[in-house]
């Protein structure tokens, strides 16, 4: 990690307030509300991993809203997942409320009001991720908000080391292992809160959850092949396509969504991979299973609001657009 904001940088009297401005400029806005009048101490270091941000944040007790006017001025959807380190902190959201102990994490969606507490001094690593990206795995996020997965589960004891240590790292990698982590960050959280009890949106047999994984499995090997639909891999997977249809319409989502939002996540990856520069966006394209390049570009831009071409000048400064 690398951006650090600190109170201890400004004046006693002015440490509220820039605490305040730090916690909006780091996550979303919010209204933050200190417990003690005695000079507030709050520290935030932040890395980026690709599209995921990582903070790590110390403070004194306090209290934090998400409220509905400060979500009506939102330029963006995310969601955040907490991982308490030391101390306790609470959840609030969509009627429920999570307490987290060291180890713990859950996640918060920052559409709807939330209120976090923090009681006493406490350090959270906070993971800031696209809401788009995790409701395209998992479905709407209202049934896995403010739920503890807990330190000491065989998931939760998995995905929040994880996260504690690419937090540590994520500063020291390349691009393209970056893009990497990230990917395998969000399979890792979308799996782990997918798995909640209270969560509709999943295969709840253990037969047909392997179903869905393999047939996810089948799709990612077949991406660049165009003639990939629903019937192809059915056919794959020696089930009926009505089937098959019904394992992602209980993820929130139909084959075909699926196979173009992986198509297009696969692109976006080439795109940012150093090593296949040289190959023409065209080429990138037609491996990713995309026969028609203005088909390609309308989707691209849809999904990350900007054309492939821009896309690949952002991320590799200085190559000439191919």
């Amino acid at each position: 990690m690398q951006v650090v904001l600190a109170t201890s940088a400004v004046a006693e009297t002015k440490r509220l307030q820039y605490w305040r401005d730090a916690v909006c400029d780091t996550f979303v806005e919010l209204d933050c509300r200190a417990l003690s009048d005695a000079p507030f101490f709050g520290e935030i270091t932040t890395g980026q991993c690709d599209e995921m941000h990582f903070s790590k944040v110390r403070s004194d007790g306090q209290i934090v809203d998400r409220t509905k006017n400060r979500i009506r001025r939102a330029r963006e959807e995310v969601v955040l997942v907490s991982v308490q380190v030391e101390g306790t902190g609470m959840v609030d959201q969509d009627g429920r409320q999570a307490t987290l102990l060291p180890g713990d994490f859950a996640c918060y969606d920052s559409t709807r009001p939330y209120t976090l507490s923090f009681g006493a001094q406490f350090e959270q690593i906070v993971l800031h991720m696209p809401r788009n990206a995790m409701i395209r795995r998992i479905g709407p996020t209202e049934a896995v908000t403010a739920t503890r997965v807990a330190a000491g589960s065989p998931l939760g004891s998995l995905v929040a080391p994880f996260i504690r240590n690419t937090a540590a790292i994520v500063s020291e990698v390349g691009a393209v292992a970056a893009g990497r982590l990230s990917d395998v960050c969000l399979g890792l959280v979308t799996t782990a809160l997918g798995d909640l009890t209270s969560c509709p949106h999943r295969n709840d047999t253990p037969a047909r959850a392997a179903l869905t994984f393999r047939a996810k499995a089948i799709i990612e090997r077949n991406l660049g092949d165009v003639q990939l639909n629903t019937e192809k891999v059915a056919a794959l997977m020696g089930i009926s396509s009505r089937y098959l249809q019904d394992l992602f319409h209980s993820e929130n989502t139909t084959v075909s969504e699926w196979i173009w939002s992986r198509r297009l996540e696969k692109a976006r990856r080439d795109l940012f991979d150093p090593l296949l520069a040289r190959e023409s966006i065209t080429q990138v394209a037609l491996a990713c299973g995309f026969s028609d390049l203005a088909h390609f570009s309308r989707r691209f831009k849809a999904a990350y609001a900007l054309a492939p071409r821009e896309y690949r000048c952002l991320q590799t400064p200085g190559l000439p657009p191919a």
